[in-house]
């Protein structure tokens, strides 16, 4: 769906049309599954995250000044139900002690480098601010071209490129402990 068709479909769902956004939802259903799935890790948790974001835009719709802008703005909300997801999660999920580690499966250190690498990864991302956080998850999450994402947020090309740029030197940084190889001690 272009941008043109897009626009028109937001405007007709700002005014009520419950099928203009069922198409908007089918246009951009499996990309937000998609950015949503990669830091949820989990199908099923993954879809509700979706399924909520496509909620809250419509219950949000109407105060979307720039319909062209929808696709960035829902990818934004998606990122945002993720980032209170971990928030809330982070301090409530009890260890399953009960399931201890089976003797054939991968080494248990190497397991949980690996789960705390991918860990801090996805929080880095979520911290970063929610313009930076866009731009970086569309392009390095979801592949899409920097001339796309421009025509998606409906912001200059090199708007997009300085965020891209902040966003990557933010993530070097929260991240170096990790790239240097000694841990993720620091906070």
């Amino acid at each position: 769906m272009n941008d043109t068709l897009v626009a028109q479909a937001v405007r007709a769902a700002q005014a009520g049309d419950q099928r203009a956004f069922e198409t908007l939802f089918r246009t951009h259903r499996d990309g937000v599954y998609s950015l949503v799935l990669h830091f949820m890790r989990d199908p099923e948790l993954a879809a509700d995250v979706t399924q909520d974001a496509f909620v809250r835009a419509w219950e949000q719709l109407p105060k979307l000044r720039e319909p062209e802008a929808f696709g960035g703005w829902l990818r934004s909300m998606a990122m945002n139900l993720v980032r209170d997801h971990y928030r809330r999660a982070r301090d409530t999920q009890p260890l399953d002690e009960g399931a201890p580690f089976a003797g054939d499966g991968p080494d248990p250190p190497a397991v949980a480098e690996q789960s705390e690498h991918g860990r801090a990864v996805r929080e880095a991302v979520l911290a970063l601010p929610e313009h930076q956080r866009t731009v970086v998850a569309m392009h390095h999450l979801e592949g899409i071209a920097v001339n796309d994402i421009v025509d998606a947020l409906g912001i200059p090309k090199g708007t997009v490129v300085s965020r891209l740029a902040r966003g990557r030197a933010a993530l070097r940084r929260r991240l170096a402990p990790y790239i240097d190889g000694s841990g993720g001690d620091e906070r």
